[in-house]
């Protein structure tokens, strides 16, 4: 299938009723619940299964932040750019750590329009929130051995993304981090210890992001 303009864009990655119940969700919470200053998982299916809870409850214990998951799976740069106020943003947030692009390749938007939105995102975050700790994580490798012949995702599209996300992090004063190389095997492939369908994640490997991304928050 083809897409000819944004419009047709946006009726592929637009919220099913369970996206739009989490995106609802996480607005009433930030309007009643949660505090401000606090530590923002930010992100798709990956960050929405993230086993943060646990692998987090020493930084939260130590630093007297929480942590909150802002993750809805199936989440593209275009959507999330439009929740990131009332899920994120509203709460100013003293870290952000964010994970976003894999779904954008999944359902073939042009990476023009994931860098354009990932900038907008950016933009609208430091303007929101100058001082946030805004920690960018590049999109993870997928094992394309596990995953149907079918898929639009591929290493090198994922890479190309990559290349073009620490651009934007360089120029809008963002961290970025980089994964690759710890969940890579030498054939570039997410390792299939580290996954059981070939892009998601198991809690071996989110304890080496949370080992990696704890240093980081301020």
């Amino acid at each position: 299938m083809l897409f000819k303009n944004k419009t047709d864009y946006s009726k592929v990655t637009k919220y099913c009723r369970e996206m739009t119940t989490k995106m609802n969700n996480y607005t009433l919470l930030n309007k009643k619940y949660s505090l401000k200053n606090q530590t923002v998982l930010l992100g798709d299916s990956i960050t929405d299964f993230f086993n943060y809870y646990e692998l987090f409850y020493d930084f939260c214990k130590s630093s007297g932040q929480a942590v909150y998951n802002r993750g809805i799976s199936g989440d593209t740069t275009d959507r999330l750019l439009e929740r990131l106020y009332d899920n994120v943003l509203s709460i100013e947030p003293k870290n952000i750590v964010l994970l976003i692009g894999t779904n954008d390749i999944g359902r073939g938007l042009p990476l023009s329009m994931s860098v354009s939105n990932m900038e907008k995102i950016m933009v609208e975050t430091k303007k929101t929130c100058p001082d946030v700790n805004f920690i960018v994580e590049a999109v993870y490798p997928v094992n394309e051995n596990m995953r149907d012949r079918f898929e639009k995702r591929s290493n090198k599209k994922i890479n190309e993304m990559n290349n073009e996300f620490i651009k934007l992090c360089e120029k809008h004063d963002c961290v970025w981090l980089d994964f690759t190389d710890k969940l890579k095997d030498e054939d570039g492939n997410l390792k299939k210890e580290l996954t059981f369908d070939g892009l998601h994640i198991n809690a071996e490997a989110y304890e080496i992001i949370a080992e990696n991304v704890i240093p980081l928050l301020k």
